[in-house]
């Protein structure tokens, strides 16, 4: 704690992010820390399935459940979210946690080398996830689970010492953000 009230005793904007800063290393740090053993090739999955290797086979997959529309939506969607993220990844210029105090059996980490802020995966992630829990053919419960698709891929992305915890909540908002606009500028046509 002393660090963080030393960081109040500078300029405000700096005292802000020292302060920001050192409160999401505590929040990653008992992540980062985990050990879960071959559960690591299972997280491995979420941890990977909103990047930019596997997201035309995740775009794919929402066609099969919710048709080509919102296929041919959520790819512009994509994009947009990543013209959002991508910048200010460059602009806020975080470097990604280094190392991890736990061995991982899969290196999500070595296959990213951009700027940590905003986790553009978790953004992918909440955007696939907002799109199926509003528009998604299933009731109840069920529909509800989908919400958990986010959450997965952030705790995958920590967990594999990719972002900080910051990271990953500010990527999913921004995904989310960029659904609900979508999905209110193209509601005529996904309807049709």
């Amino acid at each position: 704690m002393g660090k963080m009230y030393t960081a109040w005793r500078q300029s405000p904007a700096d005292s802000y992010n020292i302060a920001m800063r050192e409160l999401d290393r505590q929040a990653s740090r008992p992540i980062h820390a985990l050990s879960l053993g071959l559960l690591d090739y299972l997280l491995a999955v979420p941890g990977m399935m909103f990047g930019s290797y596997f997201m035309p086979v995740t775009l794919s997959l929402v066609g099969v459940l919710l048709g080509w529309k919102f296929t041919l939506v959520g790819l512009a969607a994509c994009l947009a979210t990543l013209a959002i993220t991508d910048p200010l990844k460059h602009w806020a210029a975080r470097q990604r946690p280094q190392p991890l105090e736990a061995p991982r059996r899969v290196a999500i980490r070595t296959l990213v080398r951009n700027p940590s802020f905003p986790s553009g995966d978790s953004a992918q992630a909440a955007m696939i996830a907002t799109m199926l829990w509003l528009n998604a053919p299933l009731e109840g419960w069920v529909r509800h689970l989908l919400l958990l698709i986010a959450p997965a891929c952030m705790f995958a992305r920590v967990y594999f010492g990719a972002h900080w915890v910051g990271d990953t909540l500010a990527g999913a908002a921004i995904g989310a953000a960029v659904w609900f606009v979508f999905q209110g500028l193209f509601s005529d046509f996904l309807a049709a």
